[in-house]
């Protein structure tokens, strides 16, 4: 089962996925494809004010804006942070 938020626009395409593997992440460029992520690669997880979730995994930032009053785009976080914290705890815990 994979949770999924999406955030398109007339000019892009964002998806955010998440299942029990890691993380399929699209940022509507065009010039890559779908980037892929194990949990344990992301190193951290926010949210910033007006409501977009951003990933570093290495060197890279990745963000989708998301809605705070969508149950979907909640649990996605959710689970999200869950997978993140569970991974990081057994790689430093």
């Amino acid at each position: 089962m994979s949770l999924k938020i999406t955030a398109n626009s007339l000019l892009t395409k964002h998806f955010l996925m998440v299942d029990s593997g890691g993380v399929k992440f699209y940022d509507g460029t065009g010039f890559s494809g779908a980037r892929r992520f194990r949990f344990n690669q992301i190193e951290c997880v926010l949210m910033s004010p007006d409501h977009k979730l951003s990933f570093q995994a290495g060197q890279e930032v990745f963000s989708i804006p998301t809605k705070p009053g969508d149950p979907k785009h909640q649990s996605v976080i959710d689970f999200l942070l869950h997978e993140v914290r569970r991974t990081t705890e057994k790689t430093w815990g």
